[in-house]
């Protein structure tokens, strides 16, 4: 059992409440600063755009994300703070299901970035490879274009949106 869960169920039997029936509800973005003891939260990348809803953290302990709108997506390393200020929780990026597009020839990987762009799929950008989620259609295209293509597991960091 790790040391979080371990301090959360002290808390629980030191304030004889459960929390199965009283939830965590994460309502503020804080800094990090002097922060020492964070539940983790592994979010995929659409998971980080959505600021409402139920999560479960690393621990298994389920939140609800009840964050302002307008504050724009979720980034790796941020940290929630709990409305009672008693939890704090820090978001990571999820592993999930990605391929990658490499190439030397940089033209030709500006041609990948343009067909996904042209389907409005989210994409990765790195210097010789591109990164964007599983998807047969795409990969097919792609391999159909003389790209290498490896699919893996790792976190996925599309490009933010010119209007986000």
């Amino acid at each position: 059992m790790s040391y979080l869960l371990d301090i959360i169920l002290k808390f629980i039997s030191t304030k004889n409440c459960s929390l199965l029936h009283e939830s965590i509800y994460l309502t503020e973005r804080i800094s990090a600063r002097g922060i020492k003891h964070c539940l983790l939260l592994p979010l995929s990348a659409k998971e980080r755009t959505q600021l409402r809803g139920k999560r479960s953290t690393l621990d298994g302990i389920d939140v609800i994300l009840n964050l302002p709108r307008g504050g724009g997506r979720l980034m790796p390393g941020e940290v929630l703070k709990s409305e009672n200020s008693k939890f704090f929780v820090s978001i990571e990026a999820a592993q999930e299901n990605v391929i990658r597009i490499s190439s030397e020839n940089r033209l030709k990987l500006l041609k990948a970035a343009y067909h996904l762009g042209n389907r409005h799929v989210e994409i990765e950008l790195h210097d010789k490879e591109l990164y964007l989620l599983n998807d047969v259609v795409m990969k097919n295209m792609l391999e159909r274009q003389g790209f290498a293509i490896e699919s893996l597991k790792r976190p996925f960091s599309p490009e933010i949106g010119a209007y986000e």
